[in-house]
């Protein structure tokens, strides 16, 4: 049986999950219904957002409040069903327009110039984003898709991997040779490596119970070699060039590790702990270091200490953080030599933030504080 959470935390529990069933918007000439408002910025300061509609955060919210669900109260559940039912609508402005079973990060239901495209167009004309690995899996899971749906998507995937037509040009060479999944449905669009995003893939195989293929085994290389050479601690920008903390990449990985085990992952959990450690001891970011809790936490360890804001610090401290949980990386896309020089100048690197799911971080963090 799950195991409510205590009384002590009682009462920021309800205050979030009503912070976030409060952010969904009703009515808004920018934001669609249901939505839980986005914004992006060029620099990482959330000061400098503008508005962004994308369905990624909230596939995140689901996720985390579904994993949640059953240690909070019942009207808490309650709570959570209907901030769930409220989303469903929009999946279908994301959903590929041409009948296949995949989604993009943005809409799909109408034409828009993406927030990207004034530094894609010097090469690359006509530009559209192909529709991501990431926020097909998340949405499927937010969805609740069947086993056979959810399958026949895991069977399309095995087309879009690093291969002899289509070779991923990773700066990490240890990378090259893998056989793993790119972020991208897109045979015309180069293959991009993100170990983050490959921990979302397998978290999507392992909580369907696929059995696994040859790019999910090739994906799970990835993500041991990314740790056994410190990858994610000296380049995580190029380890993931989404989630380009490593912070954002032990929290990927512990998520992954704690919907069953994966032996290769489980004999580096003691590393994988030092270095959460260390990161939260580096870091002066609250929502980072509740990141950072969540995953030492998911990997069955007490984290330090950690002093949270009050209910009335929430809204600056937590909703309002300047940590970006997601950068849309445009070097990504580039050659190994161009990448390099335009990530050293920090050029084409887009911040989201959606104080709404950071709203969800710090539930997580509460509930698994509790269990």
């Amino acid at each position: 049986m799950p195991q409510l959470c205590n009384a002590q935390d009682s009462l920021h529990i309800n205050f979030l999950l009503k912070r976030i069933a409060e952010q969904q918007v009703k009515q808004d000439d920018y934001f669609l219904p249901g939505i839980s408002p986005s914004y992006i910025s060029r620099k990482e300061s959330f000061s400098n957002k503008k508005k962004d509609n994308n369905i990624f955060f909230n596939t995140l919210i689901a996720y985390t409040l579904s994993d949640i669900k059953s240690f909070v109260s019942k009207d808490n559940q309650l709570l959570i069903d209907e901030i769930l039912e409220k989303e469903k609508p929009l999946f279908p402005k994301f959903k590929n327009q041409k009948g296949r079973n995949t989604y993009n990060f943005w809409r799909t239901d109408t034409t828009f110039e993406y927030p990207y495209t004034g530094l894609i167009n010097p090469f690359k004309k006509n530009v559209t984003l192909p529709d991501d690995m990431d926020d097909t899996v998340l949405s499927l899971l937010a969805l609740q898709e069947d086993d056979s749906f959810a399958a026949n998507v895991h069977l399309l995937m095995q087309s879009f991997t690093n291969s002899d037509s289509n070779k991923v040009r990773s700066v990490i060479s240890s990378y090259n040779q893998l056989p793993a999944y790119s972020t991208w449905f897109g045979k015309k669009f180069p293959v991009v490596f993100d170990v983050s995003v490959l921990c979302n893939l397998l978290s999507f195989v392992q909580l369907y119970n696929f059995p696994w293929t040859k790019a999910d085994s090739a994906s799970l290389d990835v993500i041991l070699t990314t740790i056994k050479n410190n990858d994610h601690i000296s380049q995580p920008v190029y380890a993931s060039p989404y989630y380009p903390k490593t912070s954002l990449i032990l929290y990927h990985i512990a998520r992954l590790m704690s919907i069953k085990e994966i032996p290769e992952l489980e004999a580096l959990k003691v590393k994988l702990l030092t270095d959460a450690v260390i990161e939260f001891s580096n870091t002066k970011n609250i929502l980072e270091k509740i990141i950072l809790s969540s995953a030492i936490m998911k990997w069955g360890y007490i984290p330090p200490v950690l002093e949270l804001p009050s209910i009335a610090e929430f809204e600056t401290g937590i909703e309002q953080n300047d940590f970006s949980f997601f950068v849309g990386n445009i070097p990504s896309y580039f050659p190994g030599w161009l990448r390099k020089y335009a990530t050293k100048k920090n050029t084409g690197l887009f911040y989201h933030y959606c104080p709404a799911y950071n709203d969800a971080l710090l539930l997580e963090y509460l509930v698994l504080k509790n269990q």
